[in-house]
């Protein structure tokens, strides 16, 4: 393969072994391949790239010396350095001005002759050789601005033939081609089995597709933004730091347009631990943007096209996220977890799939110099792919929901299936195995982000199961999301358990279930509350118990229990606070199961709050709770009477898989909750110790 490719792309690729451990990891890999790539011979390489290396410390100023340079350009009158080169243009003076970062100089002579030959320059600016002369004559605006600019060498292409690329894919096998692009990507691919190459692959569909929105959540090492930052200047990283509308959008007092403008890709790294000034107005904003590629600050509404990528810091727990995490868009900043602007991401990348980065992950083979690739990667988003492909198939809901398909999961399955055909098949020519393949792997992506929507809000978001169906064949293409099955759930008892009781209760926008065991000891008729039980919920333990020592007589219960037994009341899980007057009925049938040592069903769970007449009062969330006891398994609910009305505003196949028993007063919860003789369970007659 690698004779091949040296072959069919003469003088466009590099022997990315080459490029490791070169000393000189301080530069963009693509400033390091055009070097390698100009001045080194495979034969004498390690004698070039001496040299090359050498020269690049000679010239190369780092920040500590950016006056000492300075002043020795002034002394000398003439010296070349290699650095970032920008260029902007000053309307009200018509002149170009260049700032070379690396001197900290942002007014910076230069002809219009090197403007117009690098257009780049003014769109982010080019790594190169620059050569400077200081002349003090030069004064604009009655200022010196001595410092100008004689000639600039890019380390970048500055053409490409897109159609030869195009092409020349047709001399590659797929398995050849996505090794090629995986390589050219500076990873090895043969550390990556199949999957993982297509997962590694969907961190390039930003820099080939507008408007891409993407998060990527990992653990560490895992190289989330290697690629963005070594292979394309049309990315901007932004790092921590502090993140402004000015600096993303529109400077109202400049003009100046932002990241968002100008760039390809802008990534939000670490994003835990940015700094949003503003963050509810930036959001705003950036949701706009997300939805129609259009934005608005002051009376400007501008276009643009750079696609957002989201990425962070995960733990795992084996293979998976960790259990800790109820959804997995939880490691984003709380004002990002906003419904509007997470529905609008297009992709969620499963990062903990892709392996970490070691020594021995580099690229060893023969890839695409690098600054080629990247400006492949920008021409393909010109292109159109899918539109030939379109009538091959289908979006679909396997799940047949109510809601169905929404143009978002359509947008979003589509423009990750337009930038995968772009990386994969750019000449159009692919079958239909492998058309299936990249539309399976689209819909995933878009999948994990519907399927936290509805965890976060399950009465506006059903559980949809995106898919395709193969036009004419009819064949439906379903993914199986591996993490779909990881969430929190509190494990049902196997069997009808004396004071082991589930309850039910909202937790933001989501139901989720309480599950709760009493046990009665010898003691002095205590009520002792264990795990993290807050003040509210401490309060309905109080009026369980004030309501069973009232009616003990009627509960079967014997008036002793207050001189003789203790009650503990154990809310598991206890990393999660339980908060809320919901558990009422669900701690009154703990304690009456406990101290009737009486088993409580243990497919049935419940909501209500109590008073201390016995009376079930309506509670919120209703449908939430019904959902989560729905998700759990759960046969039936007890809920209050008020509430059933709103119970049956539940889909069917929520109404349909769970019964909904109404109840008014403790004696109806007792009755339906605790194991009777009927059902095949005698109740012994006197409290017993709950193991």
């Amino acid at each position: 393969m690698n004779l091949k490719l040296k072959e069919v792309f003469r003088g466009k690729v590099v022997n990315k072994a080459y490029t490791i451990n070169t000393g000189v990891d301080e530069f963009p890999r693509y400033v390091l391949e055009y070097l390698i790539d100009n001045y080194c011979s495979e034969d004498t390489f390690y004698e070039d790239m001496e040299k090359v290396v050498r020269r690049l410390k000679e010239t190369f100023v780092y920040g500590a010396e950016a006056e000492k340079i300075r002043h020795y350009i002034r002394e000398t009158r003439r010296h070349s350095l290699i650095a970032s080169l920008e260029v902007r243009l000053v309307e009200t003076e018509d002149k170009y001005w260049a700032a070379i970062p690396a001197i900290n100089e942002n007014f910076v002579n230069i002809p219009e002759s090197i403007v117009s030959q690098y257009p780049m320059l003014l769109s982010g600016g080019m790594w190169g050789t620059i050569d400077l002369t200081y002349d003090e004559t030069e004064i604009h605006n009655k200022k010196i601005r001595p410092f100008k600019i004689l000639s600039f060498t890019p380390f970048q292409v500055s053409f490409i033939n897109l159609d030869e690329f195009i092409e020349k894919r047709s001399e590659f096998t797929s398995d050849e081609w996505i090794d090629i692009l995986i390589n050219s990507c500076g990873i090895d691919p043969t550390t990556m089995d199949r999957r993982q190459k297509m997962l590694y692959l969907c961190r390039c569909v930003p820099l080939v597709e507008n408007n891409v929105n993407m998060v990527e959540l990992a653990p560490r090492e895992t190289g989330k933004t290697y690629l963005y930052r070594n292979i394309s200047y049309y990315a901007r990283v932004l790092s921590g730091g502090k993140a402004t509308p000015s600096q993303l959008f529109i400077n109202l007092n400049t003009g100046k347009i932002g990241e968002v403008g100008t760039r390809d890709v802008v990534v939000f790294d670490e994003i835990a631990n940015t700094d949003f000034t503003d963050p509810k107005s930036l959001v705003s904003i950036m949701q706009g943007f997300m939805q129609d590629a259009k934005f608005s600050r002051g009376k400007r509404e501008l276009l643009a096209f750079a696609s957002l990528v989201f990425v962070g810091n995960l733990d795992v727990q084996g293979k998976m996220p960790h259990e800790k995490y109820f959804h997995l868009f939880e490691p984003l900043p709380d004002f990002l977890q906003v419904i509007a602007f997470l529905d609008r991401i297009h992709a969620y990348l499963p990062g903990w799939e892709i392996p970490k980065l070691g020594p021995n992950s580099y690229s060893k083979d023969y890839g695409f110099i690098t600054d080629y690739f990247c400006e492949i990667m920008h021409e393909l988003r010109r292109i159109d792919l899918l539109a030939g492909a379109r009538t091959r198939f289908e979006i679909i809901d396997s799940a047949k929901t109510d809601q169905g398909v929404s143009g978002r999961d359509q947008r979003g399955i589509m423009k990750t299936s337009s930038a995968l055909l772009k990386l994969l098949y750019p000449n159009g020519k692919m079958s239909d195995d492998e058309l299936e393949e990249v539309l399976e792997l689209a819909c995933e992506l878009r999948q994990r982000v519907r399927e936290q929507l509805h965890l976060m809000a399950s009465g506006e978001y059903d559980r949809v199961k995106l898919g395709v169906r193969m036009q004419p064949s009819g064949k439906e293409i379903v993914p199986t999301i591996p993490d779909a099955g990881r969430m929190q759930k509190v494990t049902l008892p196997e069997k009808p358990s004396v004071g082991e009781v589930i309850g039910l209760a909202v937790e933001g926008e989501r139901g989720c279930i309480l599950h709760f065991e009493m046990q009665a000891t010898k003691g002095s008729g205590r009520i002792v509350p264990l795990g993290s039980i807050q003040r509210v919920m401490r309060e309905s333990i109080e009026a369980a118990a004030q309501y069973i020592r009232a009616k003990h007589a009627s509960l079967g219960i014997d008036a002793e229990w207050r001189n003789n037994f203790d009650v503990a009341v154990l809310a598991t899980y206890m990393g999660v606070p339980k908060e809320g007057p919901s558990a009422g009925i669900t701690l009154v049938t703990g304690i009456v199961s406990a101290l009737r040592g009486q088993p409580v069903r243990n497919d049935l769970a419940m909501t209500g709050e109590i008073t201390i007449m016995g009376k079930v009062l309506p509670v919120g969330g209703i449908q939430q709770k019904i959902r989560a006891a729905c998700d759990a398994g759960i046969k039936e609910v007890l809920l209050p009477a008020e509430n059933l009305d709103e119970a049956k505003g539940l889909p069917s196949y929520i109404l349909d898989a769970i019964k909904l028993t109404p109840v008014k007063s403790i004696e109806d919860v007792i009755k339906s909750a605790l194991v009777t003789e009927e059902t095949g369970s005698a109740a012994p007659a006197a409290p017993q110790e709950v193991k």
